[in-house]
């Protein structure tokens, strides 16, 4: 039971650092006549409000009130997630903003590990093998739909085959993102039973362990880059004119990010113990983050945050460098004492998906204040500079 309790304070603390963004223009609004959810995505709706913007059932007209009524008045509602189903084929087909498979979806949908309850789940809907003929599959339905969620995180606890590599403790990715803005709203989260501990005494890392996972599942993820959004809704990756999506990057799997969101930057003269190389580094150069390190720092020429390099699949890219961030809870190996800093709140904030309460963030101590020669030079420079002082 208590630890039970540490896992809800978890959540809770996690909750209180990021908000969802409601970044939805008036105008959009007026001009649809339907409420936020429904403009967020076809999967994320409010019920009773009709085209046209007025409620039939309440006599409301939503087009003549002023912004703090409207809101006020469409906050009445309760707010429903829908998760598509899978689909037998992975072409698919989007019509009128529902992602439609071909024929017929498959007979169970997973979240990961995790079959999603029929209750979580939309109708089932299909086109024919050349698209045409669209519509809610015959005998299919909708569940009741998951009410006043901004996620659904899915858990499980099973010795995969993925938690017998490298000792990994746990690992998490996102299930579905709804259309307008990208947003990750399921999850799912595994946590590898041979690997944890359940002595009374590692609490603590187990907690910062599934803080660590819900934050890969919300935004921090080599796979969901590509789908960072500006302040203003923007998409900071082009999309393609025929699909709405990201360049599709074949080789990784994934899609492919512009350097609106990692660059890459060249160290020439990188210390090693056999001289100097050069080394090349991936960092996120997103407006807050870039703000968050150089004042964390305390360098002002600072590209950016580093990423791993190092590591397999699920490691590199994923997660902020070891060398620099040191027990920042979004490093890719757990030490001591893991934080969630200003600079992982910074970066879920240019997501575009949220808004952090960076009153919330931990402290975090490992090379505060050290300046440009510690974050941008390699261990081995900064120890020999020091030593020779």
């Amino acid at each position: 039971m208590d630890d039970l309790k540490s896992l809800a304070s978890t959540l809770q603390h996690l909750d209180q650092m990021l908000k969802t963004v409601e970044t939805f223009s008036n105008d959009i609004i007026m001009h649809f006549g339907l409420d936020k959810c429904r403009i967020l995505n076809n999967n994320i709706v409010r019920g009773q409000v009709q085209p046209g913007g007025f409620d039939m059932q309440k006599g409301q007209n939503i087009e003549a009130m002023g912004e703090n009524d409207m809101y006020k008045y469409l906050d009445s509602f309760n707010c429903y997630i829908f998760l598509s189903r899978k689909c037998n084929d992975s072409q698919v087909f989007v019509n009128n903003g529902w992602t439609h498979c071909i024929n017929t979806c498959k007979e169970k949908t997973e979240c990961g590990q995790v079959e999603v309850p029929e209750g979580h789940l939309d109708a089932c809907r299909v086109c024919n093998s050349t698209g045409q003929n669209c519509g809610i599959a015959k005998g299919s339905h909708a569940g009741k739909g998951i009410v006043d969620s901004d996620f659904v995180l899915y858990v499980s606890a099973m010795e995969s085959e993925r938690c017998n590599k490298s000792l990994t403790v746990a690992y998490a990715a996102y299930c579905q993102q709804e259309n307008t803005l990208d947003r990750p709203i399921a999850g799912h989260a595994n946590l590898c039973p041979n690997s944890i501990s359940t002595r009374r005494q590692d609490i603590e890392i187990l907690l910062a362990t599934v803080k660590h996972e819900i934050l890969h599942a919300l935004g921090f993820s080599i796979s969901l880059y590509a789908f960072y959004r500006d302040a203003d809704g923007n998409p900071l990756t082009p999309r393609s004119n025929e699909t709405g999506k990201p360049p599709l990057n074949e080789k990784l799997e994934i899609y492919q990010w512009s350097d609106r969101v990692i660059k890459t930057f060249v160290r020439n003269n990188w210390m090693v113990r056999s001289g100097y190389v050069k080394r090349e580094v991936q960092m996120i150069v997103t407006p807050n983050v870039v703000r968050e390190v150089r004042k964390f720092f305390n360098c002002s020429e600072l590209e950016g945050a580093e990423l791993e390099d190092q590591g397999e699949d699920g490691t590199a890219l994923t997660h902020w460098e070891k060398r620099v961030f040191e027990n920042e809870a979004m490093t890719g190996i757990h030490t001591q004492n893991p934080i969630i800093s200003r600079i992982t709140l910074a970066l879920m904030e240019d997501t575009g998906w949220y808004k952090a309460n960076y009153s919330m963030a931990d402290t975090m101590s490992w090379g505060r204040n050290l300046g440009c020669d510690f974050v941008m030079r390699s261990c081995k420079d900064w120890i020999t500079t020091k030593s020779a002082r």
